[in-house]
């Protein structure tokens, strides 16, 4: 890999990361190596997890547009949870690594998901997480559109036994 690219990955946090087939996440953070200079990219990718793009998977960067291209044949890292150590020598430490496991890109958004990127980014997006509730904002809509549905009902419902009963509705 060129020494420009390498020294274009600092500086790069919240840049959008692409493959050829579109958009994969954004850049978190840039990772050092040995010698100060940057070794790898933490990327959260569009469904939420957390991975690890090396310096040499890295094409090029486009810093007009804040954009990372990832090579065809790139690898992404699986990040496994950050880890606090507090009987470090220096008081605290703190450190993230890679499980190991390669992780496959994530399907490229659609047309609609990628428009609504623009107004929830990843900053703002949590991982999914199986467990957990829908947000309120959805709940509100599922109990309105259900409401919605059982007005309409009763009144088309109203007309039709009117209908029925004298021959006319109204």
């Amino acid at each position: 890999m060129a020494t420009t690219v390498r020294h274009d990955l600092l500086g790069c946090d919240g840049f959008r990361v692409e493959t050829p087939d579109g958009l994969v996440g954004w850049v978190e953070e840039a990772w050092l190596g040995a010698e100060s200079e940057p070794a790898a990219l933490a990327i959260r990718m569009i469904d939420g997890r957390d991975c690890l793009l090396l310096a040499e998977d890295v094409e090029t960067v486009v810093r007009e547009s804040e954009l990372v291209r990832m090579r065809p044949e790139a690898r992404l890292l699986e990040l496994d949870l950050p880890r606090v150590d507090t009987a470090s020598t220096n008081g605290l430490s703190a450190s993230w690594r890679t499980t190991g496991e390669v992780l496959e890109p994530p399907e490229p958004p659609g047309a609609v998901a990628l428009f609504l990127l623009a107004f929830r980014p990843w900053r703002l997006a949590p991982p999914p997480r199986p467990e957990s509730e829908r947000p309120l904002w959805v709940n509100l809509v599922v109990l309105y559109t259900a409401l919605t549905l059982v007005v309409g009902l009763v009144i088309g419902l109203c007309f039709l036994v009117a209908r029925i009963a004298t021959g006319s509705a109204i």
